[in-house]
């Protein structure tokens, strides 16, 4: 349900526009995947509230804490504490989602275990987080993002042909898994509010999310698998399907992109890097490799796209936080230290055609868009409009009976 601002919140990430406006998410996770979940949500326009242990979450001190803070605001409790343990179980009553990840055992000894969440609200969506899913011989194995990389099969199809598999030098498997699990939050929520559904747990692992990115290779295994087939290798640049698709090192020192499939696509590469007519494979990349290696980078990307042909500069991220294409975009935000300094974070993504990104204290006239939360911040003002509206026991009422502005 949408729920009107109050003068308590006023300012504050629950006041933000956008589709999930109204749609209270209580984040209980730690590390970084769980709390990224809770994170893309709040880019959606969800009142987010972290809640943090006394003295603060641990990843306050790390690179990783712009991005699961950003948009929440910041309720310390301890569930040790007999009063703490209370307050949470009224902000569990209150919330619409709440997001854990840590084994049922201390889930259980904190009252965040879902059996004990949904006895309390039975409309709760409870976003479960594991590292290899909710049964199977391998629950209950510590995981993360790196293992599910490796487990779902794509840390052994990433490399040279020739050489070991290797590990992403970034936390590939959480940001997928945090996108997945995203989605599969805000549809329990539209079956529990639009469609009158159950409270449920969405059970979310990274492992899972991976497997749809190596899928191509797992239809291709499949099928020969039975055959004594061996399972298929690592391609270096290359990509199984795909006629041409590498990097190429260009005049000025910079790295070119470039992946073509279609006939067209090859004729026209062909032409434009003076090989013959029909060159194909490696012939035809090592045509573009000599023809990327007499240009500068963005001459070569210039007349990729003037032919209507995929090439993109291999950007450093020095090129990623000052492309000027990005910046028009707003594909960056700025996001402000309660000690005044200044990081740069990813904008909500994906958002409406022409919708301007925000929650950027360099654009938005609400004092504190952009302010990452103190310690406990908000733990008042939260415990206060929260337990205020806490939901009915039970989702007896059709969502289509509900006041349309309070409709979710």
């Amino acid at each position: 349900m949408n729920r009107p601002a109050t003068a308590s919140t006023a300012g504050t990430p629950s006041t933000a526009a956008g589709p999930l406006a109204g749609l209270r998410v209580l984040d209980a996770a730690s590390l970084y995947a769980a709390p990224l979940l809770a994170s893309l949500l709040a880019d959606q326009g969800a009142d987010v509230v972290k809640l943090e242990p006394p003295g603060g979450d641990a990843y306050r001190a790390t690179a990783f804490w712009p991005l699961v803070a950003r948009g929440k605001r910041s309720v310390v409790l301890d569930p040790a504490d007999a009063g703490g343990r209370a307050a949470l179980r009224g902000l569990v009553a209150a919330a619409d989602v709440v997001v854990v990840n840590e084994p049922a055992a201390r889930l259980a000894a904190r009252g965040l275990d879902p059996a004990t969440m949904l006895a309390v609200n039975p409309r709760l969506v409870v976003a479960h987080v594991s590292g290899y899913g909710a049964d199977g011989p391998a629950a209950g194995r510590p995981g993360n993002g790196t293992m599910g990389e490796a487990f779902a099969g794509l840390t052994h199809m990433t490399g040279d042909a020739d050489g070991p598999p290797m590990l992403p030098s970034v936390p590939l498997g959480d940001a997928v898994m945090a996108y997945a699990g995203a989605f599969g939050v805000a549809a329990a929520c539209h079956d529990v509010r639009v469609n009158g559904g159950p409270g449920r747990v969405v059970d979310v692992n990274p492992v899972e999310a991976m497997l749809h990115v190596v899928g191509p290779t797992l239809v291709t295994a499949a099928a020969g698998v039975g055959a004594g087939a061996a399972p298929p290798g690592r391609l270096g640049g290359g990509l199984a399907g795909s006629a041409l698709r590498d990097v190429y090192a260009c005049a000025d020192g910079g790295w070119l992109a470039v992946s073509v499939s279609t006939p067209r696509q090859l004729r026209d590469l062909a032409a434009i890097v003076g090989a013959p007519a029909g060159t194909v494979g490696g012939e035809l990349g090592a045509a573009v490799r000599a023809w990327a290696g007499g240009l500068d980078r963005a001459e070569a990307v210039n007349r990729l796209a003037a032919a209507r042909l995929p090439g993109a500069p291999v950007n450093t991220a020095h090129d990623v936080v000052t492309d000027p294409h990005l910046r028009h975009r707003g594909a960056l935000r700025t996001l402000r230290t309660p000690e005044g300094a200044t990081v740069t974070v990813p904008a909500p993504s994906p958002r409406a055609a022409h919708e301007p990104a925000t929650g950027d204290p360099a654009t938005s006239a609400t004092p504190l868009a952009g302010v990452l939360p103190t310690v406990g911040q908000h733990t008042g003002e939260v415990l206060r409009a929260w337990a205020a509206s806490a939901h009915e026991p039970a989702a007896h009422e059709p969502a289509a009976q509900e006041p349309a502005a309070s409709a979710k």
